[in-house]
């Protein structure tokens, strides 16, 4: 398609435009920020497109689509490069000012070795037909391998190219600025930059035999199969400073362009037989690329949440335990022999409950008729082994044990301190015992086992929650509790996780 004069305007174009990116919008070595990457990001894609436009309105529907699906085979399969890149800078501990003049240099040789090559397959291919079914077997073999194989390290001291430089060019010891070459002690010397940008090159390099054979494999003309490298590569530096963040986020890339790989060395295979035409294989490339990019996101977007919970729930573990610690600290000051450490310790225990209390029945509150129902009377259950049962209650004057029915197997009395801290204390009457409260003593041990909430209708309170709010009670119907009280119970969570009994208590108070 490409005539000497379009060859000429075309490279011509391109040096234009390396020119006007390197001699006037960067001129001085700074870091790339991710607005700028963003900015020639866009840049390089709309002169892509807009070529593509040109090829359109010039030459008709055909070799615009070709172009089209070179241009995105080649883009994605460049965004592979940059993983390696990314490594490469770190391991040379090149300085992000650097960074874009480096990958111009490496560029520009990029787009010349290509070109080369292009050239070369496109001889082969005239000669020698049969070089395509090679190229297909080799794709074929290059996306097998590529999904096969598990991540390996990036070893650049074992590049053959770095050690014959190394072996053979005189180099200064240090990195000096952006320069390639510095003049020392009457000598010409290169720079690790250098080094950097030769290793960069062979890389390119051993990406461009996947690459091109691929773009065969859509088209035979080489105006389309170079230009289309060229966009792809000439946006690389852009796409690097853009993405470098968040590439090892696109997990699966490498499984989609191993796919895709796969598919144009088939297509090119069987061919002679089965035809699939420039249109077929844009959907499918752009199927393959979409579906890896979007689960890779979502797989990211797990693995993050995921993370979080862990954090989550690690973070809710010690506050658990250090809850734990702390109420078992304040019931064992409940049996302190002076009363103001008592009435400091029944206060915070008290405060505890009443926040988890209050949190688990929020909701509940909102409707009007359960809201009218409360007294805003509250007691905390605590649930204390035998002996520290005994302990506090001779502590505080030997209150009277609650006459609790005899099948809830417990032991209860009350302590009221200033208003409005008021606790039920209970135990089991033996321990290894049925009731609940021994039942709570051995999984959990001593502390916060319920909260209390006085309702003047416990039937209708819990009628109101299980038929409303679809919560339902412990027991189906209401029963007995201490001293002639009739109860319910809830098990609820809090917004933060956490799980509390509830007990609706009617009569008493």
């Amino acid at each position: 398609m490409g005539t000497l004069w379009l060859w000429i305007g075309f490279t011509a174009f391109v040096l234009l435009m390396l020119a006007i990116d390197l001699g006037v919008f960067h001129r001085r070595a700074h870091a790339i920020s991710l607005g700028e990457a963003a900015a020639w990001s866009v840049v390089w894609v709309v002169v892509s497109l807009a070529f593509n436009l040109g090829l359109l309105h010039w030459y008709g529907p055909k070799p615009a689509l070709e172009f089209f699906t070179a241009y995105l085979i080649e883009k994605s399969l460049s965004v592979d490069n940059l993983f390696v890149f990314v490594l490469l800078f770190r391991y040379f501990a090149v300085e992000p000012r650097y960074q874009h003049r480096l990958l111009f240099w490496g560029i520009l040789g990029a787009l010349v070795m290509r070109g080369a090559m292009i050239g070369l397959g496109v001889v082969l291919i005239s000669r020698f037909a049969w070089v395509l079914y090679l190229f297909g077997a080799f794709l074929i073999y290059a996306g097998a391998k590529m999904m096969l194989q598990k991540d390996e390290e990036i070893h650049p001291e074992r590049n053959p190219v770095l050690r014959w430089a190394r072996k053979f060019l005189p180099l200064t010891k240090h990195y000096e600025g952006q320069k390639l070459f510095v003049r020392s002690e009457g000598l010409w010397r290169a720079t690790p930059l250098l080094l950097v940008l030769l290793v960069v090159e062979a890389t390119d390099l051993a990406f461009a035999v996947d690459s091109i054979p691929a773009v065969f494999g859509v088209t035979r003309d080489p105006f389309i199969v170079f230009t289309s490298n060229v966009f792809a590569i000439l946006g690389l530096r852009a796409f690097y400073f853009l993405l470098a963040g968040v590439l090892p986020y696109f997990r699966y890339l490498s499984v989609g362009l191993s796919l895709v790989l796969m598919f144009i060395g088939a297509k090119m295979l069987a061919e002679h037989w089965v035809p699939i035409s420039t249109g077929v294989s844009l959907a499918v490339v752009g199927a393959v690329l979409t579906v890896a990019v979007v689960a890779s996101v979502i797989a990211a977007q797990a693995e993050a949440r995921a993370l979080r919970s862990a954090k989550t729930k690690e973070a809710q573990r010690h506050s658990t335990a250090s809850s734990m610690s702390d109420l078992s600290s304040q019931l064992a000051r409940l049996a302190s022999p002076g009363r103001a450490d008592r009435e400091a310790a029944a206060a915070e225990l008290y405060r505890l409950g009443r926040a988890l209390g209050d949190a688990a029945a929020e909701a509940w509150r909102a409707d009007a008729e359960f809201a009218a129902l409360l007294t805003g009377a509250a007691t905390v259950g605590i649930a204390a082994h035998p002996a520290s049962f005994a302990k506090i209650r001779a502590a505080n004057g030997s209150p009277r044990l609650a006459d609790v029915p005899p099948d809830q197997d417990a032991l209860e009395f009350e302590l009221h301190f200033e208003q409005p801290v008021s606790l039920d204390i209970l135990t089991t009457k033996e321990p290894g015992g049925q009731g609940a409260i021994a039942r709570f003593l051995e999984k959990l041990g001593e502390g916060i086992q319920q909260v209390e909430f006085f309702v003047r209708d416990v039937e209708r309170a819990t009628e109101i929650l299980r038929t409303r709010l679809g919560q339902q009670p412990v027991y189906p119907a209401t029963r007995a509790g201490a001293d002639g009280t009739r109860v319910n119970f809830f098990l609820c969570g809090t917004p933060d996780g956490k799980k509390v009994l509830i007990e609706l208590v009617e009569g008493r108070r």
